[in-house]
């Protein structure tokens, strides 16, 4: 029998322990670059979700305004927003784990709402009449995105913090059975979608807005110079009610506000503009807040804090309730005026009435004073809301639109023919309908969406 020696012996474990380790590490290896690869599919399916979620949501508030929309322009511009809407809806769900069966209804659903949106668009620009068969249409769609959207925003934030793997596909049959048919994690919840489509009807047809507009100077502070740094941590600290030493300087901003940038406390950062020397933007960390004031004490503290800061002239208009932070936004007031481009943010804790945030950025960029007078009287425009709505007296207001523009119009609170709040701002000098809002109520606050 061979007999091995010591020295041959350790060195075949030794090779035996060395292969056994690459092989170890190449596993490890294998399984994390899996793992990676993994969650990045998860990743992107989860994204695909919430950016679905967003378009239905969209989609299901350009929809209703179209019902009330009462001018060939309003209705265009609706349209093309829709129609964007749509195609990337389309887009968000092909991204999905969903089975093709499943995701049939949803796809046949913003197919024809966009090729709708097309419709309405051939027909707005050749001058036609929007007739009440397609009116029709648009109230079945309506109806149909207010029962999607809801659903679809709730399987967002259900999958959103990625406990469920989108992608695991589970056997609804005998794995080990041939004619085994499988369904994705999804397909049960897109069935419930699929049952809002019963006796979905066969639409009759008849016949984007932009981001903000980027690149522009501010108005306001054209004519300011600039100021140092020193003098912009002592504007800070003065805002803040500290002293200097309390702030520690970050990066500086560039872009269309070009700003010095403070850090304070724990996790606090402040921005002030280098023309003009004024804060720009305030944000202040905190934990967890009680609610002990109620929003009319948070809006005096905010409206008296505004005067201090020599803001004058600002009317609050909306204002939203999260974590217990009430954030409230400001519009400046000219001769009754409401301009609403002239917006400045202030958060107020309502456990306390500290400021926590601010944020001045549309007033800095916007403001000016405005010379424009109605051309069309208030009974004028009144001529061009939709007669499914019930108006009250108007007031003037300065809007923008996002070709950068401003307009000076009648803005009417109406009520919609289910009681909604429906804002409608119509042009004062051409009666057109510029914009469209639909005021959502809540003990959170008042939105616009």
């Amino acid at each position: 029998m061979l007999k091995l020696r010591k020295r041959q012996i350790v060195r075949i474990v030794s090779f035996a322990a060395a292969v056994l380790l690459l092989i170890s590490a190449a596993c490890v290896s294998g399984f994390s670059i899996a793992s990676r690869y993994r969650s990045a599919i998860e990743h992107g399916y989860q994204m695909a979700l919430s950016e679905l979620s967003d378009y239905m949501t969209s989609i299901r508030s350009t929809l209703e305004k179209g019902l009330y929309a009462n001018t060939g322009t309003s209705r265009l511009s609706l349209a093309a927003k829709l129609s964007n809407d749509c195609t990337g809806a389309k887009s968000a769900l092909e991204r999905l784990p969903v089975s093709v069966d499943e995701a049939q209804q949803l796809q046949k659903f913003l197919s024809q709402a966009g090729d709708f949106s097309v419709s309405m668009i051939n027909s707005a620009a050749r001058g036609y009449e929007f007739s009440a068969q397609s009116r029709d249409s648009l109230e079945s769609l309506s109806k149909y995105a207010d029962n999607v959207a809801p659903i679809v925003e709730d399987l967002s934030a259900r999958y959103g913090d990625g406990e469920v793997p989108l992608g695991i596909d589970e056997s609804i049959a005998d794995k080990a059975s041939v004619n085994a048919r499988r369904e994705f994690v999804l397909d049960a919840d897109f069935s419930e979608i699929n049952e809002s489509f019963t006796s979905y009807p066969t639409l009759i047809y008849d016949g984007p807005f932009a981001d903000s507009v980027q690149n522009r100077e501010s108005i306001y502070l054209e004519d300011f110079s600039e100021c140092e740094q020193s003098d912009a941590k002592a504007k800070a600290a003065e805002f803040l009610s500290v002293r200097d030493e309390a702030l520690k300087p970050l990066e500086p901003i560039e872009g269309n506000l070009p700003a010095y940038a403070f850090s304070f406390g724990e996790s606090g950062y402040i921005t002030v503009t280098r023309k003009g020397c004024r804060v720009l933007e305030m944000s202040e960390g905190h934990g967890d807040i009680k609610a002990r004031l109620k929003y009319d004490s948070a809006l005096e503290r905010a409206a008296a804090f505004l005067e201090k800061q020599g803001y004058k002239n600002m009317r609050e208009s909306y204002y939203a309730i999260n974590n217990n932070v009430c954030v409230i936004n400001f519009a400046y007031v000219q001769d009754e005026v409401i301009c609403y481009p002239d917006l400045i943010k202030v958060g107020i804790s309502l456990e306390d009435g500290r400021i926590l945030s601010y944020s001045a950025e549309n007033y800095l960029m916007n403001h000016c004073i405005r010379t424009s007078q109605p051309y069309l009287s208030p009974a004028s425009a009144r001529l061009s809301l939709s007669p499914y709505l019930t108006a009250g007296e108007p007031r003037l207001a300065i809007i923008p639109v996002e070709n950068g523009y401003e307009y000076l119009c009648y803005e009417f609170v109406c009520k919609g023919v289910d009681d909604e709040d429906i804002l409608v701002y119509i042009n004062c000098e051409t009666g057109l309908e510029e914009q469209i809002l639909i005021l959502l109520k809540s003990d959170s606050g008042e939105l616009t969406v």
